[in-house]
């Protein structure tokens, strides 16, 4: 088991681009971040994600217990069953959230913090 190909959007990609600087990670590694980021907020967030052009993350990023964690977790945050397609329209969604927190917490750190440490809160 593993993600399909989603599109993420234009600003999500930026956002993207501007994590992996700051956190000195691989591009995977920063998508599974924003992904745990976007599905541990409660915050009730509106996320606009018709920014084009669209960058195709790739399938295969995400894969085996990683992928059935996730899946878990989306289902468990939806309260209710949902099929594959389901899954990973809340997955995108999730992972555009998580890229706008982050981007949020390295606008709020201080000059002399390191991002990773602030991503945490």
């Amino acid at each position: 088991m593993s993600n399909r190909k989603m599109n993420l959007s234009k600003d999500g990609k930026d956002i993207l681009d501007l994590a992996e600087a700051e956190l000195e990670l691989e591009r995977p590694l920063v998508i599974k971040v924003a992904l745990a980021k976007g599905l541990s907020s409660e915050e009730q967030t509106i996320v606009d994600a018709s920014s084009t052009p669209k960058w195709t993350i790739p399938d295969n990023i995400i894969k085996n217990e990683e992928f059935l964690m996730f899946k878990h977790l989306i289902i468990h945050k939806a309260n209710k069953p949902l099929n594959e397609e389901d899954v990973h329209k809340q997955m995108i969604f999730y992972i555009e959230k998580g890229l706008r927190l982050l981007k949020q917490s390295f606008q709020q750190k201080g000059s002399i913090s390191d991002s990773r440490l602030a991503i945490l809160n």
